[in-house]
């Protein structure tokens, strides 16, 4: 017997005793599966491209996937032929990107929500026009043209937001409520990051300033 047949075994014992409401067995099925699932959440980061700007990063992914194994396990059927690992995999694929989707789709609705797409381009208005240059032909009453530029900046700001510095990009996604975090007070804010609300609205102005230079770059993403 192979080691992959040794592991597929292993698996569909501890299966079992899963749907026998074994709690150690979920455990050790966790535990002695924590490659792929680690492994799948960083293909899903990278393909995704998630970040702490989005309200959630690798280690959500990672417990999203920890969730999905279990589920996986008490509707896994022996007799089908399938490896666990083939039929676990596909599920914690499908677990974590809904969760990519709940949450950046989430994201872009608090940033259109809060103006903020505005707020980094020093009061201009955000259009066509801005993103492509004075010669732009496309009709800025199409609303299927202003949702695309919405979704150029989101982009735009995606990428800036990386660039900032841990802290600073931490307050503002827990501020405003970017990606699945609910948006929070300044006092809030300062509270949770433990610093006074003068030293918190200074950071985050040198947030806000550095993100509106990089916003006003000439780049179109």
């Amino acid at each position: 017997m192979t080691k992959a047949e040794r592991k597929n075994r292993r698996n569909m014992e501890l299966c079992q005793k899963i749907r026998e409401n074994n709690l150690m067995a979920e455990t050790r099925l966790l535990m002695e599966n924590e490659g792929l699932i680690t492994q799948l959440a960083c293909a899903m980061k990278e393909k995704r491209r998630v970040n702490s700007s989005d309200g959630f990063d690798e280690n959500d992914l990672i417990q999203e996937g920890r969730l999905a194994m279990l589920t996986a396990a008490k509707a896994f059927d022996e007799g089908k032929g399938v490896k666990f690992s083939t039929f676990a995999y596909g599920i914690m694929q499908n677990a974590m990107t809904d969760l990519c989707d709940k949450c950046q789709s989430s994201f872009e609705r608090h940033l259109e929500a809060k103006g903020l797409t505005r707020l980094f381009l020093d009061d201009e208005e955000v259009s066509e026009k801005a993103l492509y240059g004075k010669g732009s032909n496309v009709n800025h009453m199409d609303p299927t043209g202003s949702l695309a530029v919405l979704h150029v900046m989101i982009e735009k700001m995606r990428n800036r937001l990386e660039l900032l510095p841990e802290r600073q990009r931490r307050i503002l996604a827990y501020h405003y409520g970017l990606g699945a975090l609910t948006a929070k007070s300044i006092s809030e804010t300062a509270a949770f990051f433990h610093l006074s609300e003068k030293y918190m609205r200074l950071i985050e102005q040198q947030a806000l300033d550095q993100m509106r230079i990089m916003m006003n770059d000439g780049k179109i993403v």
